[in-house]
C-alpha cells in the first residue's frame, strides 16, 4: 500500500468532515420553512394562523404598550428585533429628541379584525366620509383605504406593528414623529423591518393607502404573504363571516398582494 504523507491525510480528512456536515445541514429556506411549520402546528393549522383564528398567548411573545397596561403579541424572532431597534434609535437619536418609538397595535386576531370592519361598515366608527347612502361595494372600498377586512390583515401574523400615531402627519415634516419616520426609512432594514404601505403611486395605484405608521419584519412576513396568496389561489383559505364578504372576495387578492417592493 502506497504510503499517504501525513499532512496531506490530516488535510483530506478535514475535508471529507467538513462536506459531510455542509450536506447534513439544512438550508436557510429550510429552516425558515421548518419554523414557520412549528408556528403553523401551534395555531392549529397555517389557514388557521394566516387567517388569524387562533390565540396569540399560544404563539406569540407578550409585551407592554408604553403606558404598561396593555398587551401587545408579536413572534418572539420580531419581538427580540423589534426591542433592539427601539434600542438602537433611543441612542442614535437627535440630544434634543423627546419622542420615543412605541406600540400602538400588533397582532390581531380574525374577531378582533372583524370588530374593526363591522364597526366601520356600519358607520359606529368614523371614516373619511359617512357611510349613508353609499352603497355596499362604496362602504368597502371606504374602508379599505386604511383597514383590512377579516382573514387578509397582515396583523394576523405576529410580524407586523403600528407605531405612535395613525397619522401620516405625525411622521411628515413638521410634525412629532418626522425624526423617527426619517430614522427609521434608513435604518429599519438593519433589523428586519420595512414599510409595506409606502406611496400607492409606487405600488401601481392598488391596495391600501400609505400608512407610515405600519412597519414588518420582513424575514418572516415575506414568506407569510407569498402563503397567503397561494393558499387563496387554490381556494384552500376562503374569506367568510362578516358585511361585505363576497365583494371582499374579488379585492383581496389585490390588497394582500400590492406592497412596496422593499418588502415583498
Amino acid at each position: 500500500m502506497k504510503h499517504i504523507p501525513k499532512q496531506r491525510f490530516i488535510i483530506f480528512l478535514f475535508l471529507l468532515v467538513t462536506f459531510c456536515y455542509t450536506e447534513q445541514q439544512p438550508s436557510a429556506q429550510e429552516q425558515k420553512s421548518s419554523n414557520l411549520d412549528s408556528i403553523f402546528l401551534q395555531a392549529s393549522g397555517k389557514i388557521n394562523y394566516l387567517t388569524g383564528r387562533y390565540e396569540a398567548s399560544s404563539v406569540h411573545t407578550e409585551l407592554k404598550d408604553i403606558s404598561g397596561t396593555k398587551n401587545h403579541y408579536l413572534l418572539p424572532e420580531v419581538a427580540k428585533q423589534w426591542t433592539a431597534m427601539v434600542a438602537a434609535y433611543e441612542r442614535e437619536k437627535s440630544k434634543d429628541s423627546r419622542q420615543s418609538i412605541f406600540l400602538v397595535s400588533s397582532f390581531r386576531s380574525f374577531n378582533q379584525q372583524k370588530s374593526i370592519w363591522e364597526a366601520k361598515y356600519s358607520g359606529q366608527r368614523k371614516m373619511r366620509e359617512t357611510v349613508k347612502g353609499k352603497t355596499p361595494e362604496e362602504i368597502v372600498d371606504l374602508i379599505l383605504e386604511f383597514s383590512s377586512a377579516p382573514g387578509t390583515s397582515r396583523h394576523h401574523w405576529g410580524t407586523d406593528l403600528d407605531l405612535n400615531a395613525l397619522e401620516n402627519s405625525y411622521f411628515e415634516k413638521g410634525g412629532k414623529g418626522f425624526e423617527i419616520y426619517s430614522w427609521l426609512s434608513a435604518n429599519a432594514k438593519r433589523f428586519g423591518f420595512c414599510q409595506p404601505y409606502n406611496a400607492k403611486s409606487l405600488r401601481n395605484n392598488k391596495g391600501y393607502e400609505e400608512e407610515k405608521w405600519h412597519w414588518s419584519y420582513k424575514p418572516i412576513s415575506s414568506s407569510l404573504r407569498k402563503m397567503w396568496i397561494s393558499e387563496y389561489q387554490s381556494k384552500s383559505l376562503q374569506l367568510s363571516g362578516y358585511n361585505g364578504v363576497e365583494i371582499m372576495n374579488s379585492k383581496a387578492l389585490d390588497y394582500v398582494s400590492e406592497i412596496s417592493s422593499e418588502c415583498k
